[in-house]
């Protein structure tokens, strides 16, 4: 029997659980609560063993526009601290530790993107085992334009320091089909058969014991972990905290309290329009 949950939802399909953020007139937006749901919803999956597969996707429109605040979602304790270095940085460590809990997951997770898979997104996505996407699909992190860095900067080890750099110097976002063409998906379907192409895959992998997944994703991770992921988390986490406080963030905090978060981000986003081929 599945939990039941605000703001995701599950199902059972054979082998795989699939997971649905459940959002989708906010375009999916990762709240503490819908973090917090995801995460338990993952553990759930884990622990049960007659799942070999787990399916992460979005509602509506987008996969997830980001992280986002709504005043229901949140505990006392959310974001204590935040205005103070040290708790900036605690919130940042919290924050990419749990994403880990996707990472370090016994079993395959599927990130299934469609629409705006932008900001924390990303960082949910990056966390899964695969990624396939729409063609369409719209995918980056433009807040490295004006308040910081990838709080657990996955993009590395996805695809590379070049791509990474190119990405993150510019905040440009890629489409699903560039997205497959740099690695960074490992396939992608029009969007109306995302759903179908998904399940395909999941169904395929879920042919193979559970055991025998487990034990060729750990090696795998294991190899990953030899490459510094933890330790470079916890460094992104730091300097994210910093670029906080640049002086460009902080000036864009100001703009977004005199004029809104949209009419900010579109000021911000101007110059950058349109962005340059990446293909």
């Amino acid at each position: 029997m599945t939990p039941s949950f605000t703001t995701v939802g599950v199902e059972e399909i054979g082998h795989v659980r699939r997971i649905t953020l459940d959002r989708p007139d906010q375009h999916n937006p990762l709240t503490p609560r819908c973090i917090r749901e995801i995460l338990r919803a993952v553990d759930d999956a884990e622990a049960d063993a007659d799942v070999r597969v787990v399916v992460i996707r979005g509602s509506g429109r987008s996969f997830s526009s980001g992280y986002g605040f709504i005043a229901e979602d949140t505990y006392p304790g959310d974001f204590a601290g935040r205005d103070v270095m040290e708790g900036d940085v605690s919130a940042m460590l919290s924050l990419a530790a749990g994403w880990s809990r996707v990472w370090d997951c016994a079993i395959p997770v599927i990130a299934q993107v469609h629409g705006n898979c932008l900001a924390g997104g990303t960082d949910l996505a990056l966390h899964c085992d695969l990624v396939v996407a729409a063609e369409d699909a719209r995918i980056g992190f433009p807040p490295v334009r004006s308040m910081g860095v990838p709080p657990t900067n996955m993009w590395l080890y996805h695809v590379g320091p070049q791509w990474t750099k190119r990405l993150l110097f510019t905040g440009d976002t890629i489409t699903g089909t560039q997205a497959r063409d740099i690695g960074l998906a490992v396939a992608t379907a029009p969007a109306a058969a995302l759903d179908d192409a998904v399940l395909d895959l999941a169904n395929r992998m879920a042919l193979i014991g559970r055991d025998l997944l487990v034990a060729n994703k750990r090696v795998v991770n294991t190899g990953v972990e030899l490459m510094g992921r933890a330790q470079l988390q916890k460094f992104a986490a730091l300097n994210d905290a910093i670029g906080h406080r640049a002086p460009q963030a902080l000036a864009f905090s100001e703009r977004i309290g005199e004029v809104g978060l949209r009419q900010a981000v579109r000021e911000r986003d101007a110059a950058f329009d349109p962005p340059p081929r990446t293909d």
